[in-house]
């Protein structure tokens, strides 16, 4: 439980930048007064669904004349939910999710060699919490009449954290919740289990319900879509410097004038902000990277194992056959398309130095 929280407004945007929510009841926190006493407790899950529903309210009067943007990002479920006395905190500690309300019904089935507490906690954290309050969002922007001129997008960052233990003990596994469904891989990683994440819109009066759509797309063209649909032409001319591209043809069904790259480029460099140097020198000893076709074709590049695949995801989507070697031809194309897309941390002008305003 966090003693504060950022907070940044409009009104701070030239002059104080940012501003503290004091938690107060947060001070003496630990985790057996807020599992046992929630009320005594503030979750920062609660803060942030208030602010977004504050915000909600105040713009929801302006909106058929001044569009509104807001970007809530839930720290729950994570691995670090639970933040302890700074004097005690250890590995154990920090690894621990707190979920001041939850409930671990009998039916709730997890591996022998499992931590059920640990693992009720996690769901709690997405149904009682998350789930519920992406409900209140969308109920508040019925109440305020805004639904069907509202896009709301709910997606996932990267793919879930992977096996946690402590002393050898397992507290949290993939397979309990099947989060990767079968997919290899996971947070931190550029198999399809780590950047083949959930991303779900809803778009009242524009996107029929129930519609699956299979253009691949990544986060990079939120900005564009968002400004799209927003017809914020100032900003989607300056959009066309980026890599993304707007997803709202094809949202609105016009999928002829949908502009269709032909692949995306995903990278993770391991604490980048801290092994920069080292990276700068050899990315390839702690960054990872994948190429991905429109047409199915994977190159990548795994950094834990030092190794190179080639993957045909339409006969093979769990990534379990390495074609790397078979077909030097395909490997070279698609290597052509990572030099393209790459940018050497060197050539970015990034020294170490951080910029404060």
């Amino acid at each position: 439980m966090p003693e504060w929280l950022w907070n940044t407004t409009l009104s701070d945007r030239f002059s104080d930048r940012y501003k503290q929510i004091w938690l107060s009841k947060n001070v003496d926190a630990s985790m057996e007064k807020c599992t046992n006493n929630p009320e005594s407790c503030d979750f920062a899950h609660d803060i942030y669904t208030e602010e977004a529903l504050k915000y909600i309210s105040e713009r929801a009067i302006e909106s058929y004349i001044q569009p509104f943007f807001l970007m809530l990002s839930y720290s729950t479920p994570h691995v670090g939910s639970w933040k302890p006395d700074r004097r005690t905190t250890t590995w154990q500690d920090r690894v621990h999710k707190i979920a001041p309300v939850y409930t671990c019904p009998d039916s709730f089935e997890v591996a022998p060699d499992v931590r059920r507490i640990e693992e009720c906690r996690h769901a709690a954290l997405v149904t009682n919490y998350v789930d519920r309050d992406v409900g209140r969002i969308l109920d508040s922007l019925e109440k305020h009449g805004i639904a069907e001129n509202t896009l709301v997008v709910f997606a996932g960052d990267n793919g879930p954290n992977g096996e946690i233990r402590i002393d050898g003990e397992l507290i949290h596994d993939l397979a309990t919740f099947k989060s990767t469904a079968d997919q290899r891989g996971g947070k931190r990683e550029v198999f399809e289990g780590g950047i083949r994440t959930p991303l779900i819109m809803q778009y009242k009066g524009t996107i029929p319900g129930g519609t699956v759509e299979n253009l691949p797309a990544s986060l990079e063209d939120l900005f564009t879509t968002f400004a799209d649909a927003a017809r914020a032409t100032h900003l989607v001319k300056a959009s066309a410097l980026l890599d993304g591209v707007s997803l709202l043809p094809t949202l609105t069904e016009k999928q002829s004038s949908q502009i269709r790259r032909e692949y995306l480029y995903f990278e993770h460099c391991n604490l980048q902000a801290v092994n920069w140097k080292k990276i700068k020198s050899n990315p390839n000893s702690l960054c990872s990277w994948a190429v991905r076709r429109f047409d199915g074709w994977k190159l990548l590049y795994n950094y834990l194992d030092g190794k190179y695949y080639l993957f045909d995801l339409n006969s093979d989507p769990s990534e379990r056959q390495n074609l790397y070697g078979a077909n030097p031809e395909l490997v070279s194309s698609l290597w052509s398309l990572r030099e393209e897309a790459h940018i050497p941390l060197k050539e970015m002008g990034y020294d170490g130095q951080v910029e404060v305003w």
